[in-house]
């Protein structure tokens, strides 16, 4: 799914397999929607296993040289500064820069998403929404040499929550407390909620929710399975309880998602 605006082009790719290797032209801002693993090289001929975390935001020069490739994938926005005159501002100190669990930058791409999902939308609305969210992206590069935190505590931060993260992969068509969840993080409740919000940039709930979309829109379109079996086999409630939150995320309905996918898959 891929949609220009005057000064930029947007640009949603799915969770599925690739490998590209090239040199972009254009400085680029991306959002990673889910955990992504595999191999990647950036600026180097080496390459290195990686793991993107869901939240991640990528600032990448024009011109950096970039190997990456995963057997999965996973939901991902990617904006490229198409107009010269902005190219200026996105030089930054270092040729790519990554930032994680930013709240404000994963709710402007979710608004951007929602957006690239509309048969008619707002032209003025999503310039507005891409412009705020590459001004996040230049914010958190001025701000990222007063950042506090250590390499270790970053190590240390991820490898905690990456067992929690694996917790509700495996327990999405169940019922998940959060008190559970704090349990397994071995931490007070509000301190496990501040901890988590800060590594995803998302809090558990909105989390889960999400999970549990990209789950019942891969079985919509990929399966024959009913909208009230994948419902229940993601997690969710009832198929209106799913229903909701299709609009709220994507502003379609699960059949209106499963039409669409169908008409896509065909040209």
């Amino acid at each position: 799914m891929k949609m220009d605006i005057p000064w930029a082009t947007l640009e949603l790719l799915p969770a599925s397999p690739y490998s590209v290797n090239g040199i972009s032209s254009c400085p680029s801002l991306g959002l990673a929607f889910a955990r992504q693993t595999g191999v990647h090289a950036i600026d180097s001929d080496v390459r290195q296993d990686f793991d993107a975390w869901p939240g991640d935001l990528a600032l990448a020069a024009a011109g950096l040289p970039v190997f990456s490739e995963s057997s999965h994938g996973g939901e991902y926005l990617l904006m490229h500064a198409t107009k010269p005159d902005l190219q200026p501002d996105l030089h930054t100190s270092l040729p790519r820069q990554i930032f994680h669990g930013d709240k404000q930058a994963v709710t402007l791409a979710w608004q951007l998403r929602y957006l690239l999902h509309q048969t008619n939308c707002d032209p003025l609305l999503l310039e507005e929404k891409a412009g705020l969210f590459l001004q996040r992206g230049l914010k958190l590069a001025s701000l990222a040499s007063q950042h506090s935190a250590t390499a270790s505590d970053y190590a240390a931060d991820r490898t905690l929550h990456g067992r929690i993260l694996d917790y509700i992969e495996d327990n999405l068509d169940t019922q998940i407390h959060l008190e559970e969840l704090a349990s397994l993080a071995g931490m007070p409740l509000l301190r496990f909620l501040r901890s988590f919000s800060h590594a995803t940039g998302s809090t558990p709930h909105a989390y889960i929710t999400e999970r549990r979309l990209q789950k019942a829109r891969r079985l919509l379109k990929n399966s024959n399975a009913s909208i009230a079996d994948i419902a229940a086999d993601c997690g969710f409630a009832h198929q209106s309880h799913l229903g909701s939150h299709f609009k709220s995320m994507l502003g379609a309905s699960p059949r209106q998602y499963r039409k669409s996918a169908l008409i896509q898959a065909k040209n």
